[in-house]
């Protein structure tokens, strides 16, 4: 992912290192894009919809932990629009 505000979200949030304790209280699945690819890679996903399932938490977990006002929940709700438009436009180009 190459996008400008993709930064935040290419790696696991490290709960200790950022001094969020209460991270993992209120995120239950953490995911982050990185680990979409690692797992892309490795050919860990059956189907198509799995890797969107896990794009989306991704940005999902970003939005539900950060307060509104926040960049990161700001860069999650542009990237999760951005992503569903491609998305359903490769799913139309597929049918």
């Amino acid at each position: 992912v190459k996008h400008k505000h993709s930064w935040p979200f290419m790696e696991p949030v490290d709960p200790v290192a950022m001094g969020i304790p209460d991270y993992l209280d209120i995120v239950k699945r953490p995911m982050d894009l990185g680990t979409v690819k690692t797992r892309l890679d490795r050919g860990g996903y059956s189907l198509a919809a799995e890797v969107a399932a896990d794009v989306a938490l991704t940005f999902e977990n970003a939005i539900l932990y950060n307060p509104p006002d926040n960049m990161v929940h700001q860069y999650a709700v542009e990237l999760r629009e951005m992503f569903e438009r491609e998305w359903e436009r490769e799913m139309a180009r597929a049918r």
